[in-house]
This record gives C-alpha cells, sequence and structure tokens, in this order.
C-alpha cells in the first residue's frame, strides 16, 4: 500500500512540474512599429504558440526589447537591445522571476487595441499585436537589478 501511494504521489509531483514549464519564454519575432509617446517605443511582435495569451505577447515584447532589441521601425533606425548579450544568463534567477507568466514584466506592455492578428500555420498559430512597451520605467527597473548598467555609469 506504501508503495502505491509513494508512486501515485510521484506521478502527482512529474504531472505539477510539467504543468510548471508553461513559463518557459515562447518562441517569437519582433519588429519596430514606431514611435510611441516620450519614453517608450512600439513594436510589433508575433508569439508561436498553439494558444497564445495577451500574457505572452507582452513577456514577448519586454524580453525583446531587453534582449534583442528590434529593427525595421517607421523611421527606419534600429533599435538595440538594452542589456548586454550575456546578461540574461548572468542574472538567470532575476530574469526567471521577472518574465513568470504573471511576472513584473507585464506592468510594462500594453496592448494598442484592434491590432490583434492570428495566422495558422503548420505548427499551430502565429499571433501577434502591437504593443506599447514602457522603456524610461523598464531601465529604472532592470538598472535596480543590475541587469542593464546605468546610463550615467560613464564608458
Amino acid at each position: 500500500m506504501k508503495r502505491v501511494l509513494c508512486f501515485i504521489s510521484m506521478l502527482l509531483a512529474l504531472s505539477i512540474s510539467g504543468m510548471a514549464k508553461g513559463d518557459k519564454m515562447p518562441e517569437y519575432d519582433i519588429t519596430g512599429a514606431g514611435s510611441g509617446t516620450e519614453g517608450t517605443i512600439l513594436v510589433k511582435v508575433y508569439v508561436y504558440s498553439k494558444k497564445a495569451t495577451d500574457q505572452d505577447l507582452k513577456r514577448a515584447a519586454v524580453h525583446g526589447v531587453v534582449f534583442r532589441g528590434c529593427s525595421g521601425n517607421a523611421s527606419g533606425a534600429r533599435q538595440p537591445a538594452m542589456a548586454a548579450p550575456t546578461a540574461e544568463s548572468d542574472n538567470a534567477a532575476f530574469c526567471e522571476a521577472f518574465f513568470a507568466t504573471d511576472g513584473p514584466c507585464q506592468n510594462y506592455a500594453t496592448i494598442v487595441g484592434g491590432s490583434y492578428d492570428r495566422v495558422k500555420t503548420q505548427k499551430g498559430y502565429k499571433c501577434g499585436a502591437i504593443l506599447q512597451v514602457n522603456k524610461t520605467a523598464l531601465r529604472k527597473e532592470l538598472e535596480k537589478a543590475g541587469v542593464v548598467r546605468s546610463l550615467s555609469s560613464g564608458f
């Protein structure tokens, strides 16, 4: 009887840990979509998933602005990434918590109404929207956490 209970509890633990993998960053593409108001940037984000949510779009937009940068906005200028290429792996604990499904990254992006796209692909769906990312507040948060160097730190 103890073995059966042990086996059932192990299966339960494995299934719960499988559900927790939903915090994995979805595959996405990001491009510039123009300039927003002072301190913000507009980006077009496409998330590749069978079931993409608004949270996935926001996470991808903030992640892209911080670690990838974006190109192709209306003025033609490339928006460089805010962080160094190794910053994500160097600050893995912070990034995991910050970019969790319900993490604080949700506070720095808003979806522009009426900009949703949904295209069926062979693997699932390509869901997209235009999002406005508050770069000023995001930079302050990342500087506080040590992920991004302060602009006043010098060369």
